[in-house]
C-alpha cells in the first residue's frame, strides 16, 4: 500500500519587505512536477537524495505522534522541480513529503496544521506553503500588523493570505531556466540568510508603492482578464521589489547573467517578465498557448544555453 501526493511549483513576484512579516505575492504553476510516494515496508527506508530533508521531516513526525521508532516506510523522490532556481522547490518537496507521510501513517485525514508543523517552511514567504493547499495567485502580508492563526512549531506563523484569486484558464507562463554550464547566480541556506541579515528594511513609501502596485493594478487586471495590465504590473513589481535586494545582488536581479537575459526577453517584445524569487529562473506570460507554442519556435537559437518551460497556471491542487 502507498500514497503518492503531486504538485506543482511557484514563482514568486516579489516580497514587499525584507523584514518580517516580509508579505509579497506570487503563482503557483502545475510543472515543473514534484511528486512523492511513501509505500509501507518492514524498515524504515528513504532516497539518499534528499536524506537529510526527509529525515528532519520524520524527526518532527516522532517528536508530533510520540513514536520512538521511526515510521516503517519507504519515501520515495518520484520527480522534484529543479532546486536553487526560484521555483519554490523546497518548500513543495517538504509539503509533499509531509502530506505523504501522514497519509500513510495516520488513520484520520491530515489537518492543514500538521502538514506544515512537518514541513517547516514559510518563513520568509508564504505564496508556497498556503498554494500547496489553495493554488492560484496569491497575495500576502499586504497589512504589518496582521497576524496569523496558523501557528508554526518553531514558533513562527506564515502570513494570512489577504487575496487569492485564479488566472484566466487561457493564460501560460513561461519558465526560462539557464543551463548548468553558464555563470548563474544561486543563494539558499545559510548564504541566503546572511543576504537577508545585510539588507536594509523597505521604506513605508516604497512598501506602499508594491502595495499599490498589487491592490490597484495587479488583482484588477486579474479579475478584469487584462492581460496586457498584468503583465505590465508584474514586471514593474518584480523590478520594483527586486530594487530592495540591489545592495546584495548588484541591481534588481541577481547576478550579470540573469539581467542580461531579462533584458534580452524584454527588448526581443516578451511581457510580463521577471526573476522568481532570487532566481536564476526567470518567468514570462503569454496570452494564449498558442502565444507560448509561436515564442518556443527556436527558442534554442534565440537565446542559447536556456530553455522555455511553458506551464499552466494551477487552479486546484494537484494531490486532492
Amino acid at each position: 500500500m502507498s500514497v503518492e501526493v503531486r504538485t506543482g511549483a511557484r514563482l514568486h513576484f516579489g516580497l514587499l519587505d525584507v523584514a518580517p512579516p516580509f508579505g509579497g505575492c506570487g503563482v503557483m504553476i502545475d510543472g515543473p512536477l514534484t511528486c512523492v510516494r511513501v509505500s509501507s515496508s518492514t524498515t524504515f527506508e528513504c532516497d539518499q537524495r534528499h536524506r537529510d530533508r526527509i529525515l528532519g521531516i520524520v524527526d518532527r513526525w516522532q517528536q508530533m505522534t510520540g513514536r520512538a521508532s521511526r515510521p516503517a516506510v519507504t519515501i520515495e523522490v518520484v520527480s522534484a522541480a529543479p532546486s536553487h532556481n526560484g521555483l519554490g522547490s523546497g518548500t513543495q518537496l517538504s509539503l509533499a513529503i509531509s502530506l505523504a507521510l501522514l497519509k500513510q501513517t495516520a488513520p484520520e485525514r491530515p489537518t492543514r496544521e500538521c502538514v506544515l508543523r512537518l514541513a517547516n517552511r514559510g518563513r520568509r514567504s508564504a505564496v508556497g506553503s498556503h498554494g500547496f493547499f489553495e493554488p492560484g495567485l496569491i497575495v500576502e502580508g499586504l497589512d504589518r500588523s496582521q497576524a496569523s492563526d496558523l501557528e508554526r512549531a518553531d514558533g513562527c506563523q506564515l502570513n494570512p493570505i489577504d487575496r487569492r484569486i485564479s488566472l484566466p484558464d487561457s493564460w501560460r507562463a513561461g519558465v526560462v531556466l539557464m543551463d548548468a554550464a553558464l555563470p548563474s547566480e544561486t543563494i539558499s541556506g545559510d548564504e541566503e540568510q546572511q543576504q537577508f541579515d545585510a539588507l536594509q528594511p523597505a521604506s513605508d513609501e516604497v512598501r506602499s508603492r508594491l502595495v499599490d502596485i498589487l491592490t490597484r493594478e495587479l488583482i484588477p487586471s486579474v479579475e478584469h482578464s487584462d492581460f496586457h495590465s498584468f503583465a505590465d504590473a508584474i514586471t514593474r513589481y518584480n523590478r520594483s521589489s527586486g530594487e530592495l535586494f540591489s545592495s546584495v545582488q548588484g541591481g534588481p536581479y541577481n547576478g550579470e547573467a540573469t539581467t542580461r537575459l531579462i533584458e534580452q526577453l524584454i527588448a526581443s517584445g516578451h511581457c510580463g517578465v521577471g526573476q522568481s524569487s532570487w532566481g536564476p529562473g526567470v518567468f514570462m506570460w503569454f496570452e494564449s498557448e498558442e502565444a507560448a507554442t509561436l515564442a518556443s519556435r527556436d527558442w534554442d537559437k534565440r537565446f542559447p544555453g536556456t530553455k522555455l518551460l511553458v506551464q499552466r497556471p494551477l487552479r486546484n491542487a494537484k494531490h486532492h
